[in-house]
């Protein structure tokens, strides 16, 4: 049968034959190669080689729900648009990004309303294509943005206020904050260039890292080379990569940018991308006879916690008939090796996780968010 077309880019198709990716060839870490591979639906591993993630997961399952923010109707500033990114600062306010209306709301772990940041346009402190949240240690706000913008809102008293902005040589498409370095996601324009950004400081030059997916066409070579990311200060500093549309997650020591692990998921079917024309037009979605789909949902947790990485799980015929209905698969795990656990489908979609509070949203009926606050 015909594919489901679920996202269409560039141009019409054309006569050719297609080409369907990922291709082995053109992978720097091929499944064959990959250093750890977990099980879907394999439940607990052993706590011998997972202490981390154990250890975790004892205390992720006693969390408790101290406060839900979103309503169908009520003020403005509880009402959500799409739930993109959170982020939880030392003072234990809860930073929620919104894509639609493009806009950080602030609000106490408690629920209460505080304030608004950014905002559509732009002008200074304004926001264009919002991607992720990033706290520096010193308590600044940075919020990449893929208008090739880096935003920062300083910490002043109890309030950030806008500061400044940067340039971003690329598309940010997520970010994170290890040691004294950001770590930006970014595509650049052209096949073949590396998606893992240090930027330059002070005491360092930029370092890039990380060729995923050796192929010419560039709209190709981006959609297969994005995903999301997290990460953590142990053995020096690394950052974890899911993508999006291959089963494949790895670790990248950010001082040199070598490939620490790289893990795949046994039975896991993410979507497939084929090409025509060229690489000037990619269709993704259901072809052939496949009987369900993952999609990358969520990359969240590092320093000091395990990652957590999540999946949608849709049937053929919620895909076709566009019910919206999916499940979301929990994978942990440990940064240092790759080792790891599924945690089931029954925990929402995540936002952000740290040592003491887990964000999740739902948004059926309506957007809303959820914190809860993990026991020590």
């Amino acid at each position: 049968m015909a594919g489901v077309v679920l996202y269409f880019g560039c141009d019409s198709f054309g006569t050719s034959g297609e080409i369907v990716h990922p291709i082995v060839d053109s992978l720097t870490t091929p499944p064959s190669e990959a250093t750890v591979v977990l099980s879907r639906g394999g439940g607990r591993a052993d706590k011998g080689s997972t202490g981390p993630v154990v250890t975790f997961r004892e205390r992720f399952e006693r969390r408790e729900v101290i406060a839900t923010i979103g309503g169908m109707e009520g003020t403005e500033e509880g009402t959500f648009g799409l739930l993109w990114d959170a982020a939880i600062t030392a003072a234990d306010e809860v930073l929620i990004l919104d894509r639609i209306q493009t806009n950080v709301r602030v609000f106490s772990a408690t629920g209460e309303y505080l304030y608004t940041l950014g905002g559509q346009g732009e002008g200074p402190g304004e926001l264009q294509v919002p991607e992720a949240l990033v706290l520096e240690p010193g308590g600044d706000l940075l919020v990449a943005d893929q208008a090739q913008l880096i935003h920062r809102f300083a910490r002043r008293g109890d309030r950030f206020e806008y500061y400044d902005r940067s340039r971003f040589e690329g598309e940010p498409r997520d970010a994170c904050w290890v040691g004294d370095d950001l770590i930006v996601h970014g595509m650049r324009s052209g096949a073949g260039q590396q998606i893992l950004h240090r930027t330059a400081t002070g005491r360092q030059p930029e370092l890039s890292f990380a060729v995923p997916y050796r192929y010419a066409p560039s709209l190709v070579y981006e959609m297969l080379s994005r995903g999301q990311v997290a990460c953590g200060v142990e053995n020096g500093g690394w950052v974890v990569i899911a993508y999006r549309l291959r089963n494949a997650i790895e670790a990248y020591d950010i001082v040199d940018g070598e490939l620490l692990w790289n893990a795949r998921i046994d039975g896991l079917r993410p979507t497939e991308a084929r090409e025509r024309r060229g690489g000037r037009s990619v269709t993704t979605g259901i072809f052939g006879d496949e009987r369900a789909l993952h999609f990358l949902r969520r990359v969240a947790g590092g320093n000091g916690v395990p990652v957590f990485v999540q999946y949608s799980y849709s049937l053929r015929e919620d895909i076709l008939n566009q019910t919206g209905h999916h499940t979301v698969e929990t994978y942990v795990l440990d940064p240092e090796t790759g080792e790891g656990e599924y945690w089931g489908d029954s925990i929402p979609s995540l936002l952000t996780v740290t040592d003491e509070y887990a964000v999740s949203y739902r948004n059926d009926p309506y957007p809303r968010v959820r914190v809860a606050r993990i026991p020590r």
